[in-house]
């Protein structure tokens, strides 16, 4: 929790507090992004619960799937099918999660902004049960200095074209 503790800290004043938002606007600098579109871009998620972990966010402030109109929903749901796809040519997952989310509120560790996790399971068993996936119990992914965008690279090489 110090890590995600210290980047609130670290995040510009005019995202108010949101982090989906900073990411949608290239906050943390450095971050991986996988594919844009106009309403929406993919992400490795930089305290994701497995290695290759992806989001797909709106770039504006959302806080409800009501909200969003269908014009952006399908670029939304897009990307994360063709984050889906990436990830299994690259990765070899023997499964992929993906959960449209926003939390009711802000937390510690999650946002009301509208966003999408992307997910490679890689063991099958208990821990890639929907109850186990998002959460920090298990520990997160993090990646070596050049990891992310080794995979990075992987990913969009192996991203289909639309």
């Amino acid at each position: 929790m110090d890590l995600v503790a210290r980047a609130a800290e670290a995040l510009p004043e005019r995202f108010d507090g949101c982090a989906i938002c900073g990411m949608a606007a290239g906050h943390p600098a450095g971050m991986e992004v996988l594919a844009e579109r106009p309403a929406a871009l993919a992400v490795l998620d930089w305290l994701g619960v497995r290695r290759g972990h992806a989001l797909v966010i709106l770039r504006r402030h959302v806080e409800s799937v009501a909200e969003v109109p269908w014009s952006e929903y399908v670029e939304v749901q897009r990307l994360a099918w063709e984050a889906a796809r990436a990830m299994e040519r690259v990765l070899s997952p023997k499964r992929t999660f993906v959960a449209s989310l926003g939390s009711a509120k802000r937390l510690p560790i999650s946002f009301p902004h509208h966003h999408v996790h992307v997910i490679p399971l890689y063991d099958g068993g208990e821990i890639d049960r929907p109850s186990e996936v998002l959460t920090w119990r298990n520990g997160v992914a993090l990646y070596a200095p050049g990891e992310a965008e080794e995979l990075g690279a992987a990913l969009r090489a192996a991203w289909p074209q639309p």
